[in-house]
């Protein structure tokens, strides 16, 4: 199992367990969590209990067959990065110790580390997790952290403002001390989700869209246990963690920062499932690449801004092979040709009957407002959280 999958507080660990709701991921990847209030841990559906980790006062790490583990791992941290970071600072050794635990000796050569930069607990612990990967991978390890911002936007009550100012201070704080951890940063914006109605309902659903677009982008063909080789016209491009990697980091070193998108759309008809020689759908792959790139995960970014993009295309074999069916790759990447100089484009096989496209648009950090704009709601935070 070539990758460790690491959720950092509620936020962080939620959306790894919508990772592992996926069918034979657990044959890619070993996922761990790392929480400080029970109930959140208790609410994981895909996480067994020996990958748990509670973060508590007065004692540090505590995994989670412990006993006495829920008595221990209750409170949380209310919100301040900065009382998780005190106890979670020393911990290095046992941290480098639960990775080995779930994943052995023979480490990992990428880690995906996901967290909340609003809150306390994920974002107060997530560079403490990066730097033990590093570690525990003797530097070999690349780790990408997947962040999710704040709903910071303007409130009409004094609660909510204080709220949202608090959560952007948070969050600077976060980055900033994250970035000297990570090779690469992937965006998720909850602010996208505050103009829909029942916007608190939604997270689940938003999870499970990360959830799928990661899922896309790491699998290529090995989930499904499709060989390539059996078809003989089968000449498309592939993408790996490397070339992810590779898109995530910009020149000079410079982490890059990305939002990913995510479209799909059926290959068949209703009459089609029913009868499997009938119901075949054309994809258009424009619609479908321009579809994901609107749906980007932060909000108000401007796609030609990109420094660097990858995508990858994931089909039935007749939707990549089948001249009569083929999506037209060159017009998905003329889009992203037309957003930046550095694109890689991946095709891969499915077996299921829909046809997807997953990217990455990556910016540099000065580049994206809404990191601008949390900064300056950041600013007006009382005793607001500092480096």
């Amino acid at each position: 199992m070539p990758y460790l999958f690491v959720g950092a507080g509620q936020a962080g660990c939620a959306i790894v367990d919508a990772v592992f709701d996926h069918q034979r991921v657990a044959q890619l990847a070993t996922p761990v969590a790392f929480n400080s209030t029970i109930r959140d841990l208790q609410n994981l559906s895909n996480i067994e209990r020996d990958a748990w980790y509670g973060i508590a006062e007065g004692v540090g790490l505590v995994p989670g067959d412990t006993a006495g583990f829920e008595e221990q791992v209750a409170g949380g941290f209310g919100r301040d990065p900065r009382k998780a970071d005190e106890v979670i600072a020393d911990q290095g050794e046992a941290i480098r110790d639960a990775y080995r635990a779930r994943f052995g000796e023979e480490t990992p050569p990428y880690a995906f580390l996901f967290l909340g930069l609003g809150g306390g607990t994920g974002c107060g612990i997530a560079p403490h997790l990066a730097e033990a990967l590093h570690e525990y991978g003797e530097e070999t390890t690349h780790v990408i952290a997947v962040g999710v911002l704040p709903n910071t936007a303007r409130a009409t009550e004094d609660d909510d403002e204080v709220r949202a100012t608090r959560q952007a201070a948070n969050t600077m704080y976060g980055l900033d001390r994250l970035e000297e951890h990570v090779d690469g940063m992937i965006l998720v914006d909850n602010q996208r989700l505050a103009y829909e109605d029942a916007a608190e309902g939604r997270f689940n659903e938003y999870n499970e869209y990360v959830a799928s677009a990661i899922v896309d982008l790491i699998s290529g063909p090995i989930l499904e246990r499709i060989d390539p080789g059996s078809y003989e016209d089968l000449d498309a491009p592939i993408i790996d963690l490397r070339d992810i990697v590779t898109s995530l980091r910009l020149p000079n070193e410079e982490v890059g920062y990305a939002a990913l998108g995510r479209s799909i759309t059926m290959t068949r008809t209703l009459p089609g499932y029913l009868l499997p020689f009938l119901g075949r759908k054309s994809v258009d792959g424009a619609a479908l690449s321009r579809i994901a790139v609107s749906k980007r995960s932060v909000d108000g970014l401007v796609p030609e801004e990109t420094r660097k993009a990858i995508g990858q295309i994931r089909a039935p074999a007749p939707y990549i092979v089948d001249d009569d069916y083929r999506i037209q790759a060159s017009v998905v990447r003329n889009l992203l040709d037309s957003y930046c100089p550095e694109v890689n484009l991946g095709m891969t096989l499915t077996e299921r009957n829909l046809a997807s496209f997953t990217t990455l648009l990556t910016y540099a950090r000065e580049d994206i407002d809404r990191l601008q704009e949390i900064e300056e709601v950041a600013e007006r935070h009382e005793g607001g959280v500092t480096t």
